[in-house]
């Protein structure tokens, strides 16, 4: 993600997250990547609540999913 090769980055994500599909890392930094990377907020907000389902009390993924949340809209 650092040198922005984005697709690569979410490649190797996504086989880890095959792997293991509770790796509150992998998760995290999947959240990130579409939040700041991609714009994908919604899918940003999905990693983020995923993430809080095995560790309720992950401040920095509640501040997160709570920043990319802000961007959507219901209707």
């Amino acid at each position: 993600m650092e040198m922005l090769d984005i697709d690569k980055a979410e490649g190797i994500l996504l086989e880890m997250l095959d792997e293991n599909s509770d790796c509150v890392p992998v998760l995290n930094n999947l959240g990130h990547m579409h939040g700041r990377y991609l714009s994908d907020f919604e899918k940003a907000v999905e990693y983020y609540e995923r993430v809080l389902e095995l560790e309720p009390d992950n401040a920095w993924a509640r501040d997160e999913r709570r920043r990319y949340a802000r961007y959507l809209t219901y209707d």
